[in-house]
């Protein structure tokens, strides 16, 4: 787990694009949703998670965002979220005041603007590195995940082949190293020993070098699929150690991150011995605990070769249990990656039914997922009790015993990870036949209310698409694939604007246009439809809509265009009960027509 501490990083120098403006902070709530920020032109958005994007602009203008530096990534180019415990905030400040300086204070954690190449982060706590070359994306492209109902022989076969014997002697080999951090002589000795072991399973295996001065590489082996060579199912850990104390010359790391290590290199001796339909892809990254930077490097290598990452789980620290609980999965991911969450989570339930998965928090810390799902992939952590993790990480006491204390979790993990890689790489998809079927009843119309145009359509019926994408006289003008059935755009301008969409299937493949539909943008008030009533706005647990609608139907659709609800109206006045709704922002449609909108408390 990244619970990092930095060091210079001549990763200054990737800071030397010139972006003028101001660094900012963006909440994500109901009215600021990830995919309208990611769609805004105004802003870029170099660091994402589910509570705010942080982005930097020349022109962007919120009363709900915060200024955090007038010259965005001037002097040494670097920012960084810092993880702290709110108790030893004040603390850190002070001793940090000479090397950085605080721009924010959340729950948690502190985002601060690095002055010296002196800078460190909180004692035993996480950082994420900020730099302008950094350009955060949303996923870029969907896939079609299975759901598995019923244990496959395969599947079996391979997790019951996993040796915790195995598995500890590679914990005991990295940990004898005595210390794996970054710029250490013994780190690169532990990757030359993690590339030899990919070797002897024949696998393809490369080391990524990334621009941090004296760092050890990345280590990074691939099984070529048989059909889809060039769909990657991508599975990884980090290799490197830290300890806060004795100059990081003694850094056992057992369970940060020998436990991680050993459960990739056993999916990679399982695995190989057979054939996929999909490429697979084993990393073992270095300098995670000095800021994500030999993932993020990595990850940003694939998104800029345009590499079809169907999905990232990742490994780190697996071994450690407190006396008395019950092993489970706490699984961490961002809002983004809900699709692969439960995907593995549907694994598991098959394949481990006895060990419980739910959703985990980590606030003062983080891990390899990020820099993949920041770099627009889905990426997973399954982590041990984020809520009592081991208490020896960080310092010469992770070690075999104290902090990797329970194999059998340690089992458990590698062979979920198993099961999960192995069922996507070996998944069967059914691609449409060409042509791919358009989506159809395309309608733009105008919202006086809020100024914007809203864009619906139906889905085909011939076959089922993973995602739209939404044109204006020919020009795609989202960034993000839309998972639903609307789309919103902010207009200025009184003329006509024209819109059609696109069905998008596998490999990204599009279909043709829908039917064309425009909207025109009225001069003035007199111009524009009366809209019915929607009563209270918010609201909490009902909603009346007051307007001739008898026996038309009303559609319920959150910010992102997903169907929550529908129902008939039998009344001129109806009661619609929104209380399983979550809270965010909620747009209706009576017979496919916007009549307004209402926000769930």
């Amino acid at each position: 787990m990244k619970k990092n501490l930095v060091l210079i990083f001549c990763f200054l120098f990737i800071s030397l694009v010139s972006i003028a403006g101001k660094f900012i902070m963006i909440p994500v709530d109901e009215t600021n949703s990830l995919n309208s920020l990611f769609d805004n032109k105004d802003i870029c958005i170099h660091y994402y998670c589910d509570d705010f994007v942080l982005a930097s602009t020349e022109n962007y203008n919120s009363h709900e965002m915060i200024v955090l530096d007038q010259n965005a990534f001037k002097d040494l180019g670097l920012y960084a979220i810092v993880y702290c415990n709110n108790d030893m905030k004040d603390d850190y400040i002070v001793e940090s005041a000479e090397n950085a300086r605080v721009l924010f204070s959340g729950e948690e954690f502190l985002i601060m603007k690095l002055l010296s190449e002196d800078f460190m982060p909180a004692k035993n706590d996480g950082m994420v590195m900020i730099s302008s070359k950094m350009k955060a994306s949303l996923p870029k492209s969907l896939f079609d995940f299975p759901t598995i109902t019923e244990q496959d022989d395969d599947i079996l076969n391979y997790i019951n082949e996993v040796s915790i014997e195995r598995m500890m002697t590679i914990v005991q080999r990295l940990q004898d190293f005595q210390t794996r951090y970054y710029r250490k002589d013994s780190s690169f000795a532990a990757q030359d020993w993690i590339m030899a072991q990919y070797e002897e399973l024949d696998l393809e295996v490369f080391l990524h070098d990334f621009p941090l001065n004296g760092s050890s590489d990345n280590v990074i082996a691939i099984q070529r699929g048989t059909e889809f060579p060039d769909e990657y199912v991508v599975c990884g850990c980090h290799y490197d150690s830290y300890c806060y104390t004795y100059s990081h010359n003694i850094a056992p790391g057992a369970d940060d991150n020998a436990t991680g290590v050993a459960g990739i290199l056993e999916t990679a001796r399982i695995l190989n011995q057979y054939d996929f339909r999909r490429s697979i892809i084993y990393c073992s990254f270095s300098a995670e605990e000095v800021g994500l930077v030999g993932s993020s490097y990595y990850a940003e290598k694939c998104a800029d070769e345009d590499m079809n990452i169907v999905g990232y789980f990742n490994l780190d620290m697996t071994g450690y249990l407190t006396n008395g609980s019950d092993i489970h999965i706490d699984l961490i991911y961002p809002n983004s990656a809900q699709i692969l969450a439960d995907y593995y989570t549907n694994i598991c339930d098959v394949y481990l039914p006895d060990v419980p998965v739910k959703k985990g928090t980590l606030l003062n810390g983080n891990s390899d997922h990020t820099s993949f799902n920041n770099n627009g992939y889905l990426g997973i952590f399954p982590f041990e009790d984020a809520n009592a993790y081991s208490p020896y990480i960080h310092s010469i006491a992770d070690t075999i015993g104290l902090s990797v204390n329970n194999t059998e979790q340690m089992k458990i993990f590698t062979q979920a990870n198993i099961a999960s890689v192995a069922t996507l790489a070996a998944y069967n998809s059914e691609i449409p036949s060409l042509p791919f079927a358009a989506p159809v009843n395309c309608l733009a119309e105008f919202s006086g209310e809020d100024y914007y145009i809203i864009i619906s359509w139906d889905a085909p019926q011939e076959n089922t698409p993973l995602g739209y994408n939404v044109y204006r006289e020919g020009v795609k003008i989202n960034q993000q694939i839309i998972s639903g059935l609307l789309y919103f755009e902010a207009v200025t301008d009184n003329e006509e604007y024209c819109y059609q969409v696109k069905a998008i299937y596998h490999n990204n493949n599009e279909s043709e246009f829908s039917n064309i539909s425009c909207a025109f943008v009225p001069t003035g008030i007199d111009d524009m439809n009366v809209k019915p009533v929607i009563y209270p706005n918010p609201a909490n647990d009902k909603i009346y809509i007051n307007g001739d609608y008898l026996n038309q139907q009303v559609d319920i659709y959150d910010i992102n265009g997903k169907l929550m609800n529908s129902i008939r109206i039998n009344s001129n006045i109806t009661e619609i009960n929104i209380s399983d709704l979550p809270k965010g922002l909620y747009l209706i449609n009576i017979s496919n027509k916007f009549i307004g909108k209402f926000v769930k408390n």
